[in-house]
C-alpha cells in the first residue's frame, strides 16, 4: 500500500514536486518518505507489542495515528524547503501538510482493515496468524481456540491462555488465512487442533481438541464441520 501511494506521488508530484523536481529526484523524494512512514508504523507496532499486547484494536489505531502522523509532518515540512527547487515553492502549511498525511495513514489503516492480510511469522520463519501479535511472548504458540464472552475474547495457545478486550468477530478475521471453524456463537476451533467429535445422548456434540478442551458443537454450526468432512473423518 505505501509503495502505491509512493508511485502515484512520485507521478503527480505533490507539494509542488512535480514542477522543480526531475522523476528521479521525485522518486527519491518519495521513496524516503515511504520509507519513513514504515519505520515510523512498525516501531508503533513494535512498541505496541511490547508494551500494551492486550490492546484493544481501536487503542492500536489511536496510538499509531497519534505518532505517525505528526512525525512524517515535521519531516515533510523540513524536507521541503531543502529540496532542489524549493526557493520557487510556495512552502506547504504545517496545516494542510497535516490534512494530508492524516488521510493517507487513515487510507493505510483502513486497507488493512478491509483486506486479508498476509499472516506475520515466527522467528522460525513459520508463518502465524495476525493475533498472536497481541499476546504476551509466553503465551505465544499454535492457536487452538477463540471464546467470546462479553467484550473480551479467550484464546488459547500450547503455550496458555490469554483474555483480550475486543470482539471475537475481530479475532477470527485475524486468525485468517488459517483454517478453523465456528462451532457455537461464542467458540471457534483452529481445524489443526480438533482431535475428535463427541456426540453425548440426544443432540448434544462437543469438539475434543488436541489440548483436551471440548468445546460445544451447536446444530446451527454443525453442517459447517460436515460439509469439511471434520464430522465424518474424526
Amino acid at each position: 500500500m505505501w509503495g502505491v501511494i509512493g508511485a502515484v506521488a512520485t507521478l503527480t508530484g505533490p507539494y509542488g514536486t512535480y514542477e522543480v523536481m526531475t522523476l528521479p529526484q521525485r522518486a527519491l523524494f518519495w521513496a524516503l518518505f515511504v520509507g519513513l512512514a514504515i519505520v515510523v508504523g512498525r516501531g508503533t507496532r513494535v512498541a505496541l507489542e511490547t508494551f500494551m499486547p492486550g490492546r484493544p484494536a481501536w487503542v492500536g489505531d489511536v496510538v499509531h495515528v497519534g505518532t505517525t502522523v505528526p512525525v512524517i509532518t515535521l519531516v515533510v515540512l523540513g524536507l521541503v524547503p531543502v529540496m532542489p527547487g524549493a526557493e520557487a515553492l510556495v512552502l506547504p502549511s504545517g496545516v494542510s501538510v497535516t490534512g494530508s498525511v492524516l488521510a493517507i495513514v487513515l487510507i493505510v489503516l483502513g486497507f488493512r482493515r478491509a483486506v486479508r492480510i498476509e499472516p506475520t511469522v515466527n522467528g522460525n520463519g513459520e508463518p502465524q496468524p495476525r493475533l498472536v501479535e497481541r499476546l504476551p511472548r509466553e503465551r505465544r504458540g499454535p492457536i487452538l481456540r477463540l471464546s467470546g464472552r462479553d467484550h473480551h475474547v479467550e484464546v488459547v495457545t500450547t503455550q496458555g491462555t490469554v483474555t483480550l478486550r475486543m470482539r471475537l468477530a475481530d479475532a477470527i478475521r485475524e486468525m485468517e488465512p488459517f483454517e478453523g471453524y465456528s462451532t457455537h456463537r461464542s467458540h471457534w476451533v483452529a481445524r489443526q487442533a480438533i482431535e475428535r467429535i463427541e456426540r453425548e445422548s440426544g443432540a448434544k456434540w462437543w469438539v475434543v481438541l488436541r489440548n483436551g478442551d471440548r468445546v460445544p458443537l451447536s446444530r446451527k454450526y454443525r453442517p459447517d464441520l460436515e460439509s469439511a468432512r471434520v464430522v465424518d473423518t474424526l
